[in-house]
């Protein structure tokens, strides 16, 4: 049975881990890259800036590693609502992007350490308030979905906000 498991849902583990991984390293380099006019700027028609995005990934990403870290340690745990929201809302107390942009990746290493070292405990589930079981897996999913679309946040905003005499990111065509 084991290896049925690892042969149906192998590929898709792999795929979602390296989702975490490229998409995080994506968005570590967009911030990196911008000036604090972009960081801070909320273009019209924008919810947030590039800064309340980063606190928000990181916030995000510290209760998705305590929800992962039970699941793994227990099958069944309780798993705690996500406090970070649903979507990133405007901080008005952020002094420090790049401790942000730090701490969201040094979590993001953590995160990536745990889900490759979870062997066969994929399939795991936590019991969330509101949603009831949830496995490994989908919990997974759903953290990919919200960095991409974090990342052409992150990604409309510099569009939005870059002067023309900033360089682009690394594999970014430039204006």
């Amino acid at each position: 049975m084991p290896q049925y498991i690892s042969t149906v849902h192998g590929d898709r583990r792999r795929y979602l881990v390296k989702a975490l991984r490229e998409v995080g390293h994506r968005i570590s380099r967009l911030v990196a890259g911008a000036g604090e006019r972009v960081l801070f700027a909320v273009p019209e028609g924008e919810e947030s800036s590039i800064a309340a995005i980063v606190c928000y990934l990181r916030d995000a990403e510290r209760e998705d590693l305590q929800a992962l870290e039970a699941m793994l340690r227990v099958d069944g745990s309780a798993i705690a609502a996500r406090r970070a929201g649903q979507v990133p809302g405007e901080v008005d107390d952020i002094d420090d992007v790049a401790e942000l942009l730090y701490d969201f990746v040094t979590l993001r290493e953590e995160t990536l350490w745990t889900l490759e070292s979870a062997g066969g405990r994929w399939r795991n589930v936590g019991i969330h308030p509101f949603l009831g079981e949830v496995e490994v897996l989908t919990w997974v999913q759903e953290m990919t979905d919200r960095d991409l679309d974090a990342m052409w946040r992150v990604q409309r905003i510099r569009d939005l906000t870059r002067s023309a005499d900033e360089p682009p990111v690394s594999g970014e065509p430039e204006i």
